[in-house]
């Protein structure tokens, strides 16, 4: 969608420019289709997943076991859109809301705990929810406030991110599990926290403001030692972005030159600078390896996908011909999923990259817009459009069944 695809531009934008966390986390699973670097050993092909009866949908995550959550218009009014959760074997199926007009699947887990948001009756607050089959949609409710929002999930169906307190101005960061409710994991001194990722041995990464200045640091907290302040790369503002299993930690942090820079964090290293100088970038999502992605911008001021290794440095994964690319996931073999523009800036188009084969389009029979935000195993999601851009739905990827396909 196109109005998605500018408006996740201008949000990136933004992230350095105002030095805001760009609120994104998933952590993918193994690929049993994929090859020694990431490559697909097969050509991945689109499936059309439909739609809840109106002309947009699109797709937001997918568990390893190919459940793909997202939202969806209604027929009949294309500005009511509802989560939805599809799988082949069932289809697109509506998740309903908390009352109100929206709501937005954006998280599964791999038991299949579904997170997202909804807007309750009127429509003006929304809360986190989550879904599951036996009991359908249930409200997190918030920490006070008027609103909640979910980051990111672990695979046993831990849910974190922020909401609002009473005062509906400060907001904190959450955690929420099916034993204990919504916890508020406090802050680092300062008014305000947010959860960006959790892990599966429950240690969440995000940024809180400091007592001092009232200015984020990157953070990570388990039940055990409260949030510990992450420091930052000399200047003013860190934020952590996702943490894997072992804990290493990747965000974004300001230098002491004023440059936004991407880090990895981890207990016996502490902070480390992995930008290039002269240059903004910033770490948002890990895979298999420690290989983390994100966003940087080239000497030209031109933002591009970039990838990190502890081998390769930071590779700029470069275009699909036009000025920028989007690097959106990445799996546990190295495969990344994003968006670019295509020559002369002519379409954005969904994208996978592997160290071997760089980038390449993905198949879009639309002719139109596309995006590939999220992937599983060997499973890409996002969606696409017709040539117009007036229709568009959510879309799998997958591999053929025959090589020469």
């Amino acid at each position: 969608m196109r109005e998605t695809t500018e408006g996740r531009v201008s949000d990136a934008r933004q992230t350095v420019s105002r030095l805001v966390a760009v609120m994104l986390a998933a952590v993918v699973a193994a690929t049993a289709t994929m090859g020694a670097a990431g490559r697909p050993e097969r050509p991945l092909v689109a499936v059309d997943m439909g739609s809840l009866g109106g002309n947009l949908s699109e797709a937001s995550a997918v568990n390893s076991a190919g459940l793909v959550v997202g939202r969806s218009s209604l027929a009949g009014d294309g500005a009511v859109r509802h989560a939805f959760a599809w799988s082949e074997a069932e289809g697109m199926s509506d998740l309903g809301t908390l009352g109100g007009s929206q709501s937005w699947a954006t998280l599964v887990a791999d038991n299949g705990l579904i997170a997202g948001y909804s807007y309750l009756p009127g429509d003006s607050v929304y809360h986190a929810f989550v879904w599951t089959r036996s009991r359908g949609i249930l409200d997190l409710g918030t920490l006070g406030g008027w609103g909640s929002s979910p980051a990111a999930i672990s695979a046993l169906g831990a849910v974190v991110g922020s909401s609002y307190l009473a005062d509906n101005q400060i907001y904190h960061a959450f955690q929420w599990t099916e034993r204990g409710g919504m916890a508020d994991l406090g802050t680092l001194g300062g008014r305000f926290s947010t959860a960006y990722a959790v892990n599966d041995r429950g240690v969440v990464a995000g940024a809180s403001s400091i007592a001092e200045g009232d200015v984020p640091h990157a953070f990570v907290w388990t039940r055990d030692t409260g949030m510990i302040d992450l420091g930052t790369l000399g200047g003013p503002g860190s934020w952590a972005h996702a943490v894997s299993d072992d804990g290493i930690v990747i965000g974004n942090s300001l230098t002491s030159t004023g440059e936004n820079h991407a880090f990895v964090w981890s207990r016996h290293t502490g902070m480390i600078d992995i930008g290039l100088h002269g240059l903004s970038s910033w770490a948002e999502k890990l895979g298999g390896n420690h290989t983390a992605i994100g966003q940087g911008y080239t000497p030209a001021g031109v933002r591009h996908g970039i990838v990190w290794t502890r081998r390769t440095g930071l590779v700029d994964l470069g275009t699909l011909g036009g000025d920028s690319s989007y690097a959106r996931a990445v799996n546990e073999l190295g495969l990344v999923v994003g968006g670019s523009w295509t020559t002369a800036n002519a379409a954005w188009r969904g994208f996978v990259w592997t160290s071997s084969s760089g980038m390449t389009a993905l198949d879009n029979p639309g002719g139109g817009q596309s995006e590939a935000v999220a992937n599983n195993n060997s499973v890409v999601v996002g969606y696409s459009c017709t040539v117009d851009n007036l229709a568009c739905h959510a879309t799998l990827w997958k591999p053929s069944r025959h090589a020469g396909r």
